[in-house]
């Protein structure tokens, strides 16, 4: 499980930390705060919870603290697990949401947050090591291709969108071939490939 949480080194007027949690999942990584915070000192480093019989400044307990730290845990867990069986294809939206919801009060189970999160998307065929990046900026993964059911001999490729909304758009195999364009001097490639380091930075 790709998911920790750590002390922010900047304090509050009350001299507490927040504590972040940092999710890397499937090339993404989703950051946010619990939206409590505690003392230096009463945070164990070693199990990443709070030390028992302390409490912070909003009067909220160790307890209390430790009891949202193991229900983000037990989310992530169990969303991360059914990606992994089902090759279901995670967000970062999704991972977003998923914190979110874990964080609110008005969700009680994990376990129905993990529903609600896999009910959110579907499942695809395993992703290639393809990746793609259109004009604007907008980085896909390539997920297979596909025939029109209709016209015989147009063909697609299926690319998911990374680090946006997720969506799968289907777009016409020559847009990935150099084409001729107006007023364009060179051919250009509306689909251009780039590398996984291009789009990830690692």
């Amino acid at each position: 499980m790709a998911i920790s949480f750590t002390l922010e080194k900047r304090t509050n007027m009350h001299d507490e930390c927040p504590i972040r949690l940092s999710w890397s999942f499937g090339g993404l990584r989703y950051q946010s705060t619990l939206g409590v915070s505690i003392k230096k000192t009463d945070w164990d480093e070693g199990s990443k919870l709070v030390k028992t019989d302390t409490h912070n400044h909003n009067g909220q307990s160790a307890d209390e603290i430790n009891f949202l730290i193991k229900r983000v845990n037990a989310v992530v867990m169990g969303i991360e697990q059914n990606c992994i069986e089902n090759s279901i294809a995670l967000t970062k939206d999704m991972m977003k949401q998923a914190i979110c919801d874990a964080l609110a009060k008005d969700i009680a189970r994990p376990e129905d947050i993990i529903e609600r999160c896999i009910n959110g998307i579907s499942s695809t065929p395993s992703p290639t090591a393809c990746y793609y990046r259109d004009p604007s900026g907008r980085c896909y993964q390539l997920i297979c291709d596909a025939r029109n059911f209709y016209i015989s001999g147009d063909r697609y490729y299926i690319l998911q969108e990374l680090f946006g909304r997720g969506e799968r758009v289907a777009v016409p195999t020559e847009k990935f071939k150099p084409q001729k364009e107006k007023g364009s001097r060179e051919p250009i490639i509306v689909f251009k490939e780039v590398s996984r380091k291009e789009v990830f930075g690692r």
